[in-house]
């Protein structure tokens, strides 16, 4: 759905609510008028007309048709996501997979290990991303208990490297 189309939906969701709010709220005033020399207004009763249930049936379905359209209409940006991991290998899904399941921080780091081709020195990391260093081991051990992630010794750090063979097990 382009932002053109999820637009004009919108706005016909918001004119058509505030039609079918108004109407459902302010029905028509109808006066009893009684004829005379001199007219005379007995009362005032507000009821729906025929153009009335008319304006809310269709702003109804105007309404209705909007939402859906909105809510389950193909976004755009999720199809072009798509189609680029339909060219990638299964590896590269799984990974990209697992970046849009990660928030904030976490994701920061495992997009810098994906980054430095799968495999970055935990050391890198910290003068990569700027987090404090228990910050960082923290969110590698989270990252290594879903399976994302293996940590390897290398001398007086750790080598980090995706897990490939585990990626989608511990989902």
């Amino acid at each position: 759905m382009t932002k053109q189309k999820m637009t004009v939906m919108a706005i016909l969701f918001a004119v058509s609510a505030f039609v079918l709010a108004g109407k459902l709220l302010m029905p028509t005033p109808i006066q009893i008028v009684i004829q005379g020399e001199e007219p005379i207004v007995v009362g005032q009763i507000f009821r729906y007309t025929q153009y009335d249930v008319a304006i809310i049936s269709l702003s109804t379905v105007v309404l209705a048709i909007s939402s859906f359209y909105m809510v389950f209409g193909k976004n755009s940006e999720a199809s072009t996501v798509v189609t680029v991991l339909e060219q990638k290998d299964t590896s590269k899904q799984e990974i990209a997979f697992a970046l849009k399941l990660l928030d904030g921080d976490k994701r920061t780091v495992f997009n810098e290990i994906v980054e430095s081709n799968g495999e970055i020195l935990q050391s890198d990391l910290h003068t990569q991303t700027g987090f404090p260093k228990a910050k960082i081991t923290r969110i590698l051990d989270y990252l290594e208990i879903k399976g994302l992630i293996v940590r390897k010794s290398h001398g007086m750090t750790n080598k980090i490297v995706i897990n490939k063979n585990g990626l989608m097990k511990n989902k």
